[in-house]
């Protein structure tokens, strides 16, 4: 029975995989048994930075936060005085602020319309209670923020 290229590369990686010789696992014989080395021109970095932050770890110090998932996840815009409207920046958070963190100073509302109109809630400066957390159902109407 002849093994196509695909299904012998398949049985290849599957046998590298479980520890077998990928040389016993190939019927094909097209299917290269040793890694491809590098180009030339590729070289490894000369040094492993640390991943950048992640969730709210992301926010600054001095900026207002605000994410489009709940718990400081998916995209991320912050802001040192305000957003008159979010439809018109990019990252998807116009009607869809589902967590924020207020690392300022000040109070900061969050409106239901742009330009401020409609509807608001608040978030507390840091550290009071408030400063961080999900907006809950209120996110999905989010349009624009500022110190308040």
């Amino acid at each position: 029975m002849r093994i196509g290229t695909r299904t012998g590369l398949l049985l290849a990686a599957s046998a590298l995989m479980a520890g077998a010789p990928a040389a016993a696992a190939s019927a094909s014989p097209s299917v290269a048994t040793a890694p491809a080395a590098a180009p030339a021109s590729v070289s490894a970095p000369a040094s492993v930075s640390a991943p950048a932050p992640a969730g709210y770890d992301a926010c600054p110090r001095g900026r207002m936060c605000i994410w489009h998932d709940r718990d400081g996840g998916g995209a991320r815009l912050s802001f040192a005085h305000k957003a008159r409207d979010l439809s018109e920046l990019e990252g998807g958070l116009n009607d869809h602020v589902l967590s924020a963190w207020n690392r300022t100073g000040r109070r900061w509302c969050l409106y239901q319309d742009a330009h401020y109109k409609g509807d608001k809630r608040a978030a507390e400066r840091e550290p009071l209670v408030g400063s961080k957390g999900n907006t809950n159902e209120f996110g999905y109407k989010i349009s624009s923020l500022k110190p308040c």
